[in-house]
Order: structure tokens, then C-alpha cells, then sequence
């Protein structure tokens, strides 16, 4: 029954996440648009701000604010990071299929991966890399570094027959277009990083688990409140984020907060088993934009698509072997 239950969980952050993925893009599909990436954080903002009054109202020790913001610093200063290149990592959606969005966004496990060892190594707490680089994990962060390489190869190839745009050069060079899914998978391989920094309670900070929802929450809301204001100033118009054109952008943020949730009982219940299955859904979210969306993709790049998720599994396989 408890395996049961732990495979529910599992494929509910499953479709959280590839819904998530599905719908950020459905969001970005209506032509070109203005500030969209702008958009994007003041509908993740409200989301957000949301999410962190609920923790607010649910806390049953008191909170100050500033008092938890100068403790636990790192979380701190990481929200606003987080908030700035989030922001600029949504060109991914407006550039890219999610078909190859999404897989290369789940790259941050290999990314958090070389963070740490990397943190662990000038902290003194290994003598080692090849403590941490274990065979597995070296030939899973290979295969993902090698299919990048060639994907981005692919892409700006064919970027370079089709564009007619001078002003796009840059997407047809170096990793082109994958540089803001990349990105993404940097600043999330930082979330990673910095939450356990602080919520760690032999090395870090003993942090409640509440207290980093309501920091970024509350940090990304005042961001969100800048971008809608400078919308406003820009477009002389009131950005109204509750229409039919913003719902998939705040559906999305949803889905995501919901899958977290789904992924933070899966991992309680059995945290060895959970992330190489979880690091398969972008091959839900590929058939989502094949069918759903009708998106196309040559062969080469579906087998090198399916190549970095089959290193993603590696890498985090290699974490709990």
C-alpha cells in the first residue's frame, strides 16, 4: 500500500511538471507580445505572494520577517538572483519548443551536481573530487555536456539556413537559443544549493522549511510588483494578469507549486527511488508537445533530447548509489 501511495505521489509531480512545462509555453504561443517575460513574473509573483500568505497563516510560531531574512542570509540573497534569471530565462519558451525546452532545463541536476563538489572541495568538507565524481555521475554529466554540444550544433545549423534576421545572429551561435534553458538549469541548481545551505542543520543554518517559502515568496512578489509597474510606464496600460491570454502563465506557476508539493511527500517516503523516476518527465512533456501542440523536431534531435535525460537519470542515480 505505502509503494502505492509513493507511486501516486511520483506521477502526480510527473504531470505537475509536465504540465507545468506545457503550459508556460502555451503561454508564450499568441504572437509576439510585449514584455512577455515581464508578464511571466508578475503572474509567478502573485502566485508566489499567495503561496507565502498561506504559510503565514498556517506558521504556529510567530514570524518576523526582517528577523529571518538577516538569519538566514543566503536564502535572501538568493531571491532576488533568482527572481532576475528566472525572468530572462523565459526567452527559452519564446525561442524554443518545449519539446527541447524542457530536457535541457532538467539538466540542473548535473548542474547542482558540479556546484557542489565544487562548494564541498573550498569548504574542506572532501579531500577529494573523485569523493563526489563517482563513475556513474562522471559518464551521466559526459553524456549531458556531449548531447548539449551537439543539439546546440544541430540547432544552429538549421537556425542559420532558415533565419533571415540580422539582428539574430547570436541564436545561431555557440549554444544559441539552449543559453536560457541552460541558465535556468543554473540558477536552479542554486535553489538546490543554497536550500540546503540554510536548511541543513549540521552544517548550515537550521532553517524551517516555511520560513524559505515565505523569504522568496515575499522577495519575487516585490519583484513582480517592479515589473508590473514598469510595464505600466512602458505600455502607458494596466497589465491585467487574470485573462485568457495570462491563465496559462499563472496555471503553470501553479502546476509547479503543486508538483513540489506531490515531490516533497515522494521523496519523505522514499527519497532514494524518487529523482531518477521524477527526472524522466521531460520525455512526458516531448509527447505532450508532440501531440498537444504539434510540435516537430528531427530525429537527430529527439535521440540527442532523450540523450540528456538519460544522463540527468544517471547523474542522480549516482547520487543515491
Amino acid at each position: 500500500m505505502n509503494r502505492f501511495v509513493w507511486l501516486l505521489f511520483v506521477f502526480a509531480a510527473i504531470f505537475m511538471w509536465s504540465a507545468t512545462s506545457l503550459l508556460y509555453k502555451a503561454g508564450a504561443r499568441r504572437g509576439k507580445e510585449e514584455h512577455i517575460c515581464l508578464k511571466y513574473s508578475v503572474c509567478i509573483g502573485l502566485v508566489f505572494f499567495v503561496i507565502a500568505l498561506v504559510y503565514l497563516m498556517i506558521r504556529d510560531e510567530p514570524f518576523t520577517i526582517w528577523e529571518s531574512a538577516i538569519r538566514y542570509w543566503p536564502m535572501t540573497v538568493f531571491g532576488p538572483v533568482y527572481a532576475i534569471v528566472n525572468t530572462i530565462s523565459f526567452k527559452g519558451y519564446i525561442y524554443n519548443e518545449v519539446t527541447v525546452e524542457s530536457p535541457v532545463e532538467g539538466i540542473s541536476g548535473g548542474t547542482s551536481t558540479i556546484l557542489l563538489i565544487i562548494a564541498y572541495l573550498a569548504l574542506g568538507r572532501v579531500d577529494s573530487v573523485f569523493e563526489l565524481l563517482t563513475p556513474l555521475r562522471t559518464a551521466g554529466i559526459l553524456v549531458i555536456l556531449i548531447s548539449i554540444i551537439l543539439l546546440s550544433n544541430v540547432r544552429n545549423k538549421a537556425q542559420r539556413l532558415n533565419s533571415k534576421n540580422q539582428n539574430a545572429r547570436w541564436m545561431s551561435r555557440g549554444l544559441g537559443t539552449l543559453i536560457f534553458p541552460v541558465l535556468f538549469s543554473v540558477v536552479d541548481a542554486l535553489e538546490t544549493i543554497v536550500t540546503g545551505l540554510c536548511l541543513d542543520t549540521t552544517y548550515g543554518y537550521a532553517m524551517p522549511e516555511g520560513d524559505s517559502v515565505i523569504i522568496i515568496g515575499m522577495e519575487y512578489a516585490v519583484f513582480a510588483l517592479g515589473c508590473w509597474i514598469y510595464i505600466y510606464l512602458k505600455e502607458k496600460k494596466v497589465y491585467n494578469p487574470f485573462t485568457k491570454k495570462s491563465a496559462p502563465r499563472i496555471l503553470g506557476a501553479l502546476a509547479d507549486n503543486v508538483g513540489i508539493v506531490f515531490y516533497s511527500y515522494a521523496m519523505a517516503m522514499n527519497s532514494v527511488s524518487t529523482d531518477p523516476l521524477l527526472a524522466v518527465y521531460p520525455i512526458f512533456v516531448m509527447i505532450g508537445g508532440r501531440i498537444l501542440m504539434k510540435e516537430k523536431v528531427s530525429v537527430l534531435q529527439y535521440i540527442l533530447l532523450l540523450g540528456i535525460v538519460a544522463g540527468s537519470v544517471m547523474v542522480i542515480a549516482g547520487t543515491v548509489l
